[in-house]
């Protein structure tokens, strides 16, 4: 089995780094694990553990993906959020202004491809949105949540969406480690690998 997900992967540094430093705006807290600066992304789906003779049908449907995407597309992020929106925050995650509805139409199209691949759909709707935390621990959760509110919702910058990726996920002590299984180009729809 092979945990994997789709993706469309944060490559702005800049963006990166203030994402990164969105941490420093609030406070420190045990049972908080920040996402990587390299690996941020926005998860499209999902598809936790696929056996190793799906993954090539899973390449196949990122790929028929990107064709009937909505292209290559700018994307800004601002604010900062947790969910669940209200109670102590499980996730604490950089939100999404204009080119939302563009992300919106790109996870829909994957949905569908994967769907007509054979996999099964997500129950929840899709929320544009760019995981920056993981919380365990419930107190630390609620401290986060009653700390969001007074952080000033300043833009962390705009970034290209160029490209979809089939992600492996490697999970260790350490934190998730995520590797590329197929890159595929919005604007030109060529695969890479």
């Amino acid at each position: 089995m092979i945990r994997t997900f789709v993706a469309v992967p944060v490559e702005d540094a800049v963006v990166r780094r203030r994402l990164a430093g969105a941490r420093s705006l609030l406070p420190d807290l045990r049972g908080v694990r920040w996402a990587a600066e390299r690996q941020l992304h926005f998860t499209l789906k999902f598809l936790g553990d696929v056996e190793e003779e799906r993954i090539e049908a899973a390449r196949r449907a990122t790929a028929a993906a990107a064709r009937g995407g909505p292209g290559s597309f700018r994307l800004a992020l601002e604010g900062l959020g947790a969910f669940p929106p209200k109670g102590a925050a499980r996730v604490v995650w950089a939100g999404c202004g204009a080119g939302a509805e563009a992300l919106a139409s790109l996870a829909a199209t994957v949905e569908e491809a994967f769907d007509a691949a054979g996999f099964p759909r997500e129950e929840r709707p899709f929320s544009p949105h760019l995981t920056l935390a993981r919380v365990r621990d419930p107190l630390s959760g609620r401290r986060l949540a009653q700390a969001l509110p007074s952080v000033p919702e300043e833009p962390f910058g705009t970034v290209l969406v160029g490209s979809i990726v089939l992600y492996r996920s490697d999970l260790s002590p350490a934190g998730p480690d995520y590797s590329e299984l197929l890159r595929v180009a919005l604007e030109s729809n060529a695969a890479t690998q």
